[in-house]
């Protein structure tokens, strides 16, 4: 059965699940409301007089724009306003200088890529560059907490490419270059293998960044064009338009899953000249199966997966080609 991504609410987030997960409906909760009491209408002439008498003598003694107090009022009230704006600018500086900003270099650049993307038409080939390839230990060197091994496969390449298909999904098509423009991938643990069925990646190892994609709400879905066969890219989901960062490469031909509505994006391209294709994906480290918990890679990101999890494959780096 499929494995989806699971919600917050969740206990974990997934690409198509082992068992099916139902959608949970949402009780919207009815906003309650009191009628405003209306007010009598059998006001004397007399007091409605009395009461305009006593308008016209008050509002000869309000302050005008000529009364000094007044006048003193409003400059104290200027100078109030600019001391609090120069401290708030002042503080944003300071922060961008040492990095405590909320807007630090990485979202900025996530934030400035979105901007200036381009049409889908460009950038539809991606190379990805994986380390902590599954393979035997003569070939794999410790950097760091991280063991970094060669494939076994052809003790040459740890590099594969994926070719989107606008065709298939242009809305999946388009997030994923937006990830890839603002370099999402880089450091990202394929958290979840299971053999001959799916290898999933698509949390950020850097909470700051996961925070900042889930901000932007989650997408619409793609009808299903391209079919779940070994090889193919698609969205994980947690039920109908929950797409939001996370795919799955399909490492066996699922076809099952284009009934559940998992639209495929893209494709592992054949191996050439200094890359590999599925070869490069099977050897991706598959050990821990299903056990790395996807809230707390959301919640302490690379402190957590170098921790527990050190020998997940990920991605050093992908870029468009």
């Amino acid at each position: 059965k499929p494995m989806r991504r699971k919600t917050r609410r969740q206990a974990a987030m997934s690409a198509p699940t082992l068992s099916d997960i139902e959608a949970v409906e949402m009780q919207s909760i009815p906003v309650g409301y009191r009628d405003t009491p209306k007010e009598d209408e059998d006001d004397s002439d007399d007091d409605e007089v009395d009461e305009l008498d006593m308008i016209a003598a008050s509002s000869s003694k309000l302050p005008t724009q000529k009364d000094p107090a007044l006048k003193r009022h409003s400059y104290m009230t200027y100078i109030f306003v600019c001391v609090v704006a120069i401290i708030l600018l002042a503080g944003l500086l300071r922060g961008g200088k040492d990095g405590t900003s909320p807007f630090n270099a990485r979202t900025k650049a996530m934030s400035d890529d979105l901007s200036t993307s381009s049409n889908t038409g460009d950038n539809m080939i991606i190379e990805f560059t994986v380390a902590n390839l599954r393979t035997n230990s003569q070939n794999c060197t410790h950097v760091g907490k991280m063991l970094q091994c060669i494939p076994q496969h052809n003790n040459a390449t740890n590099k594969f490419r994926i070719q989107l298909h606008d065709e298939w999904a242009p809305i999946g098509v388009k997030r994923f270059q937006e990830l890839t423009k603002a370099n999402f991938w880089d450091d990202s643990r394929i958290f979840r293998v299971v053999p001959n069925f799916v290898s999933q990646v698509g949390i950020s190892s850097y909470p700051d960044v996961q925070k900042y994609w889930d901000s932007l709400g989650n997408l619409k879905d793609d009808e299903v064009v391209g079919s779940n066969r070994r090889g193919t890219v698609t969205f994980a989901t947690a039920g109908p338009n929950t797409r939001t960062t996370q795919i799955f490469i399909n490492t066996a031909d699922n076809k099952f899953l284009d009934k559940q509505g998992f639209s495929p994006i893209g494709e592992v391209l054949p191996a050439g000249d200094g890359y590999g294709s599925m070869d490069v994906v099977d050897e991706m480290y598959s050990k821990y199966g299903e056990e790395p918990d996807q809230g707390m890679i959301e919640e302490k990101g690379k402190e957590y997966l170098e921790e527990e999890y050190p020998l997940l494959s990920y991605f050093v780096t992908a870029v468009f080609v």
